[in-house]
């Protein structure tokens, strides 16, 4: 697999994780789309977590860690190829 065949597959597996999310200045009215890696899956995750009781008890509250960890984990992958330039490609 070439370099830029694994960014593309790493893009596709941060759009999987991800949600679209924006942030909104009432003062201004202007809104800023989120970067993925604020909006992940675990957001919702964590929304069922609290809703179940105390914070962290749920199923849901590992699942949602292990998810932040993931996403972490691709962004920097993909950095770290896009920084190597054209090597192994």
């Amino acid at each position: 697999m070439s370099r830029t065949d694994a960014i593309a597959h790493l893009d596709e597996a941060l759009d999987a994780l991800t949600l679209e999310g924006f942030s909104y200045d009432p003062a201004t009215g202007a809104s800023e789309r989120l970067p993925g890696i604020q909006c992940t899956l675990a957001v919702e995750l964590e929304r069922v977590d609290a809703a179940l009781g105390p914070r962290g008890q749920s199923m849901f509250a590992p699942i949602a860690e292990e998810i932040k960890r993931a996403v972490i984990e691709i962004v920097a992958a993909k950095q770290a190829l896009e920084a190597d330039g054209g090597a192994g490609d």
